[in-house]
């Protein structure tokens, strides 16, 4: 199996194309790295505002309701 892998390897390193599929392999896992640290970042940040919000939907919701029953 390994020397398979190695016969793979040595031909992907002579061959041009090889090079830059594996050159574009690189940058789409840099990209993807990125994308999943910015997540990271933003989901926590997201997720309270959605909760921001939904309290202001309760909110305002129980408020129309006691306008409406008088209470």
């Amino acid at each position: 199996m390994s020397s398979l892998l190695s016969r793979i390897k040595q031909k992907l390193l002579r061959n041009p194309r090889g090079q830059g599929a594996t050159e574009y392999m690189f940058i789409i896992a840099i990209v993807v790295l990125g994308l999943v640290a910015a997540a990271s970042q933003l989901i926590p940040k997201f997720r309270e505002g959605v909760d921001r919000l939904s309290g202001n939907v309760v909110e305002t919701l129980e408020t129309t309701h006691e306008m409406s029953t008088g209470d």
